[in-house]
């Protein structure tokens, strides 16, 4: 596989990667019975989710050094390598993949040990909100990735990082689905006990 090639499924494994955790809880966690929780499976539960969580956001980090302008190493991967223009990908979420906080929470609780670990269930919602915002910049990203793979090497990385990004909005659209029909659910039933 030519240089080029490798580093565009690279970059595409780090895409997948960011998905890491909200996979976890789609395809496994919420199928977990809680009997098993009560055999001793809690631990390793535990262990998993939290490990996916840190994984998520190191491929976040990965990501925000990939937009930016500068390699600390000279065999970083950065967008402008692949003659990607960031600010063009990166749209309306600004000059940079991450926030100044988002960047150092991720530093002091993920990337480096410190008193400031931070896998509690806050830094879910944190997760979450910085992979909703990213997902046009993940659609326009992929494309420039399939613009830039001129040796077509790299097609099975594109199409699997397409399709995960697919079934990432599927999932969210049909969680919004089921809490509108919750919503809706208890609105209704708030009207019938009121009526009785």
């Amino acid at each position: 596989m030519k240089a080029r090639s490798a580093q565009i499924a690279a970059a595409c494994q780090c895409i997948d990667h960011c998905f890491g955790f909200a996979i976890w809880c789609e395809d496994f966690a919420r199928h977990v019975d809680p009997d098993d929780m009560v055999m001793g499976l809690d631990r390793g539960f535990d262990l998993i989710s939290d490990a996916t969580r840190l994984h998520s956001f190191l491929a976040v980090r990965k990501m925000d050094e990939f937009f930016r302008g500068a390699k600390r190493d000279k065999d970083d991967v950065i967008a402008t390598d692949l003659g990607i223009d960031p600010l063009s990908v990166l749209g309306g979420v600004g000059s940079n993949f991450l926030t100044t906080i988002e960047r150092t929470s991720i530093n002091k609780g993920a990337a480096h040990l410190t008193d400031q670990l931070f896998l509690d269930p806050d830094s879910e919602l944190e997760l979450d909100e910085i992979l909703k915002r990213s997902m046009p910049v993940f659609a326009r990203l992929t494309t420039e990735l399939r613009k830039a793979d001129t040796a077509k090497e790299a097609t099975h990385w594109l199409d699997k990082t397409d399709a995960l990004l697919k079934r990432v909005e599927e999932n969210a659209k049909r969680r919004q689905d089921e809490v509108a029909k919750g919503a809706k659910e208890t609105a209704w039933s708030g009207k019938a006990s009121t009526k009785s």
